[in-house]
């Protein structure tokens, strides 16, 4: 079994290796940031970590054990719920690292200073992420970010027959549901 240490350092290095090869040149690089997967945990029978590159910032999930690689197809969606909600995650695949899920948070990460913010915001994500109210847990992330409320019928509390109320119809970002500032937001 390996260790955390060594995932991590597993996935680092293929994402630095696409930052040298596929991303070289491309205009939405943040200088400022590096490849580092944060916070580092089981989750079930995988990995959680939240990988911030110069390109993105993605929740990733990856196998524990030896995983089929063809038990995905690249770019096929699934769902996985936590706490804080219905999390919509897409499928990879590199040949270091295998299969693989990744949830886009930002993309591009421009709005990050410098890399301990982002590594801050990263561990935010991740504390938000298995902490919630009893308002999250009715929370389908996958349609806020589409910009659809689930239906009535749909949100069912854990341990309640009865479905509750479908909330107003807001618009939410992924930013504003994990408490944090948009983009150019100033700090009150």
């Amino acid at each position: 079994m390996s260790t955390p240490e060594a995932i991590a350092g597993g996935l680092e290095s293929v994402f630095h290796r696409i930052e040298k090869t596929a991303m070289a040149g491309v205009p939405i690089l943040n200088p400022r940031l590096s490849v580092k997967a944060v916070g580092l945990r089981e989750c079930g029978d995988e990995w959680l970590a939240v990988l911030v590159t110069p390109w993105f910032m993605n929740l990733v999930l990856l196998p524990q054990a030896d995983a089929d690689p063809s038990s995905a197809t690249t770019g096929e969606k699934s769902h996985v719920v936590f706490p804080a909600g219905r999390f919509e995650f897409i499928h990879g695949f590199e040949e270091e690292l295998g299969p693989y899920r990744m949830c886009s948070l930002f993309s591009p990460v421009f709005e990050f200073a410098d890399q301990e913010s982002a590594e801050a915001t990263a561990l935010a994500v991740l504390a938000a992420l298995f902490s919630a109210s009893d308002d999250d847990e009715d929370r389908d992330m996958v349609d806020i970010w589409e910009g659809r409320m689930p239906e009535a019928e749909a949100i069912v509390p854990v341990g309640d027959a009865e479905a509750t109320p479908a909330p107003e119809n807001v618009a939410m970002s992924r930013r504003s549901l994990l408490g944090l500032r948009e983009a150019g937001e100033a700090e009150g």
